[in-house]
């Protein structure tokens, strides 16, 4: 087993046909099935399915896939490493991170990295069970997740606690520093899309004082349940991340909820399997300091360090 016939494995489980990898890889369709074929009789089992729309790897197939990945980018992590002309850490990172974190963050983590010219960073966004999902996939380097699920082959370290606020058109919460769940469940509602953290703790304190409330829409987008709130149209319950400029130009206002306590958990998500090329160390350590700086300026409102990795 090499790396040439690891890398023919990993292209066609991820295009799932044998008829594409070739081309993708410049190779004669006969050459790579034989490959093939020497790898699955080198490990005695067979690694593909094979059918009519396709190929899919058997379940050794995928337990080979994850370390041939792993492999595969160690390796050229390292041809990175040896070939670089300079002690300036290069090279893509891939970082994931929910909308609402993102807003805070990733402004001054871009700016931060402008001046690291030979790092590439790939900012994708996603829900946080699809985010965790792609670490341990390989296909993200690091990823800041909301209330993050354990999964098999990601290394979780929470990072800091995050409080939601009651957020309501402008000039409903000047004359007031609190309310309490009862005053927010008299308001229609915009709440997040299940599956989704804020709306299960909403409706968990909800519940917990037996109170109705009346949902006038579930809306997947942060920024557009922030518009329909900022339009009069109802209110919503949010994180500080999802709407400091809002309140801060004055689009929104917002109010803790003094008789409940609504908070969400962001933690750091990596490998456990695959280790961080010094580029993506770089990216990981400015992500901390700039979330350690969020949070000690208070910039980032009510909001509470657990650890910093």
């Amino acid at each position: 087993m090499d790396f040439k016939q690891l890398k023919y494995f990993v292209r066609i489980a991820e295009l799932g046909n044998m008829t594409r990898a070739p081309e993708s890889l410049n190779i004669a369709q006969p050459a790579l099935s034989q490959q093939i074929s020497n790898l699955e009789a080198e490990l005695g089992t067979r690694l593909f399915d094979r059918g009519v729309y396709g190929v899919r790897p058997t379940r050794s197939g995928d337990t080979l896939y994850r370390y041939a990945k792993s492999l595969l980018k160690q390796f050229d992590d390292a041809r990175a490493a040896v070939t670089s002309e300079t002690e300036q850490p290069g090279g893509r990172v891939a970082i994931g991170i929910p909308g609402s974190a993102g807003k805070l963050v990733i402004t001054p983590l871009v700016s931060e990295l402008v001046s690291r010219s030979a790092i590439l960073t790939e900012i994708v966004e996603r829900p946080s069970a699809e985010l965790v999902d792609l670490v341990a996939g390989g296909k993200l380097d690091i990823a800041i997740a909301v209330d993050a699920p354990r999964r098999r082959g990601v290394a979780i370290t929470p990072i800091l606690l995050e409080e939601l606020y009651a957020v309501m058109p402008p000039g409903h919460g000047q004359s007031k520093k609190a309310l309490r769940a009862k005053e927010l469940a008299a308001h229609p509602l915009f709440l997040p899309s299940v599956p989704n953290t804020i709306r299960q703790r909403v409706e968990a304190a909800f519940l917990e004082e037996h109170l109705q409330y009346k949902l006038v829409s579930e809306v997947s987008s942060l920024d557009i349940v922030i518009r329909l709130v900022a339009a009069g149209l109802g209110w919503s319950v949010l994180p500080w991340s999802a709407i400091a400029e809002d309140v801060q130009r004055g689009n929104v206002d917002a109010l803790r909820v003094s008789d409940r306590s609504l908070q969400r958990e962001l933690a750091l998500c990596v490998s456990d399997v695959i280790p961080l090329s010094r580029a993506a160390e770089v990216v990981r350590d400015c992500l901390v300091e700039i979330i350690t700086r969020l949070v000690a300026s208070k910039a980032w409102a009510n909001a509470t360090l657990i650890s910093t990795p």
